[in-house]
């Protein structure tokens, strides 16, 4: 449990910084910000759609696809967060 949450804690801190990134090397777009959370968001549905749907015999393969889910929200909440924070932060505004 202490790795999945060591995980799920570096994809955030991963997203993030790559949303911070995105974010001063092209203040004049604003919309590159918000790629890597819909990206992430993209990949978190698709994820979890497997694991409703797919029913293949395999035994733990829809955990993993909840897993993977699981992963990919948090990638999108934090890459969310992140960018939101640069745009509404008088601190941050370039």
């Amino acid at each position: 449990m202490n790795r999945l949450v060591l995980i799920v804690f570096g994809i955030a801190v991963f997203f993030s910084g790559i949303t911070y990134i995105l974010g001063r090397l092209l203040p004049g777009i604003k919309s590159v910000k918000y790629s890597p959370a819909l990206l992430c968001l993209l990949g978190g549905l698709y994820y979890l759609y497997l694991a409703k749907t797919v029913h293949s015999g395999a035994g733990f393969e829809d955990l993993a696809n909840v897993v993977m889910s699981m992963m990919f929200l948090t990638g999108f909440a934090s890459g969310l967060v992140t960018s939101l924070i640069l745009d509404f932060s008088p601190k941050f505004k370039s």
